[in-house]
């Protein structure tokens, strides 16, 4: 396997996997609740947004609190503005796109077209994530490139 795709599948899928998962659950329970389409699309979107970055952040400070001990350093609170901003940068772009725009729509249109609700809100999923990762990749390598940690 290219080492890129498999460095992209170890930093982006655990992550994806949880937020999928987190997604369906909202989606289930929510349209279980109010049997409003527009509400489920949005609160799913959210939660699968919510659970993602959770995700990301959490295993970045994580893996910068043990390369600090690692380099007998204090994790410190410019470590966690560093890592914010990478965050920012790697993602913020392609966020803003699919969470205002992208995946709502497809998990609104999606599940419609599909006829069933866990399997079109999967199959939205995945398409608003194809949308989402190009330039998410791109920005990961640029940051990476031209910004130290």
């Amino acid at each position: 396997m290219n080492p890129k795709i498999k460095e992209w599948l170890i930093r982006y899928l655990p992550a994806n996997l949880f937020c999928t998962a987190c997604t369906l659950i909202t989606a289930y329970i929510t349209f279980s609740v109010s049997q409003n389409r527009v509400l489920t699309a949005f609160l799913s979107s959210i939660i699968g947004t919510i659970s993602y970055y959770g995700f990301i952040i959490t295993r970045d400070i994580i893996h910068k609190i043990k390369k600090c001990r690692l380099e007998n350093k204090k994790y410190s609170l410019i470590h966690f503005l560093k890592g914010i901003r990478n965050i920012i940068l790697e993602f913020g772009f392609a966020e803003a796109l699919d969470s205002l725009v992208i995946a709502p729509f497809f998990m609104y249109m999606i599940p419609i077209l599909v006829g069933n609700l866990t399997i079109g809100m999967l199959i939205a999923k995945y398409l608003s994530d194809i949308v989402f990762y190009m330039p998410t990749i791109i920005a990961y390598e640029l940051r990476k490139k031209y910004l130290k940690d």
